[in-house]
């Protein structure tokens, strides 16, 4: 597996990954691997799931107390569901890193 530099955006380095059975860029790849984790997320872990919304109402609770501010109910479910998508699209950008720092042997850096 070969792996190319390109320039982007002004000088950062993105990488793109050529496989031996075609060529896939390191887009197509990390998109590739995000939906995975995504998929992983919604079917297999469902005690992970359910630690992030505990962690998400823990923080959110926090997140009151800290600021000293009343939110209403509208206001903490939305707050919640912020914290909880984040933390599912990191789960899933974390993922997908990892797969593809496995498969280019290299660290990725987004």
């Amino acid at each position: 597996m070969e792996i190319l530099p390109i320039n982007w955006f002004g000088g950062a380095e993105l990488y793109t990954v050529k496989d031996p059975g075609g060529k896939k860029c390191f887009e197509e790849k990390i998109r590739e691997y995000l939906m995975q984790g995504k998929n992983k997320l919604e079917k297999d872990l469902s005690g992970t799931r359910e630690a992030i919304k505990i962690v998400a109402e823990d923080k959110t609770r926090d997140f009151i107390r800290t600021t000293d501010k009343g939110l209403d109910k509208y206001e903490r479910e939305y707050l919640t569901k912020l914290l909880i998508t984040s933390m599912y699209q990191a789960f899933c950008y974390g993922y997908g890193i990892g797969k593809m720092e496995g498969t280019t042997g290299s660290k990725v850096y987004l």
